[in-house]
């Protein structure tokens, strides 16, 4: 598990690196103007940034075949479509983040994270032992140049285990096999780790 996924007191580690600074900051400000107010704007900033980077525990059920939401949001589109990035007809279903969701991204399946052939920035694929993919897209937002799934092409994913960081993104796009049984709808509201989002079929020969 990379280090960086890891909540202490369940803020990610790069949530503490930021109010270090917040703090920092007060304490020289303190220090230069002498003033109590001085000490106010960086405290307000250190705990908006704790509130903000927070990893709630989550209780993933035992859905061997489901695809669980990676983030919390809302569902705003589910649609048939064509994946042109791995060339397969495919369910689309975009969720919109709220500004205060959950700060670490948890797998929706387990499987292995594959490469593809000119794959663009913001895209991860996971492939299940059974070989179907989930393509996961960050489509509004900034997440530091990083792809949503953090590990290595090759490396394993579990199913609802932390696999990534947030950050500043606002929006993203699940593509699911076309076989698949989609289990929400327009306007709901998910959770990281704990709504099915789809359950994946069993295709016969």
């Amino acid at each position: 598990m990379d280090s960086r996924l890891t909540p202490v007191f369940r803020i990610v580690p790069e949530g503490w690196a930021l109010i270090a600074l917040w703090l920092a900051l007060a304490a020289s400000g303190m220090v230069a103007a002498g003033l109590v107010w001085a000490l106010l704007l960086p405290l307000a900033a250190a705990a908006l940034t704790a509130f903000y980077c927070d990893d709630a525990p989550r209780h993933s059920p035992a859905r061997p075949l489901g695809v669980l939401a990676p983030v919390d949001g809302v569902v705003t589109l589910r649609r048939e479509c064509h994946d042109p990035d791995l060339g397969r007809e495919a369910i689309r279903i975009c969720v919109r983040l709220p500004w205060r969701s959950n700060y670490c991204w948890r797998a929706p399946v387990e499987g292995t994270v594959e490469a593809v052939e000119g794959m663009p920035a913001g895209l991860s694929v996971i492939r299940t032992d059974e070989g179907d993919a989930i393509l996961w897209r960050i489509t509004r937002g900034w997440a530091g140049g990083r792809r949503p799934v953090w590990g290595g092409f090759g490396s394993r994913v579990g199913q609802g285990r932390r696999c990534g960081l947030r950050r500043l993104v606002s929006e993203i796009e699940l593509l699911l096999p076309a076989h698949c049984r989609v289990e929400v709808v327009e306007g709901q509201t998910i959770r990281c780790g704990e709504t099915t989002l789809a359950t994946l079929l069993r295709r016969t020969p």
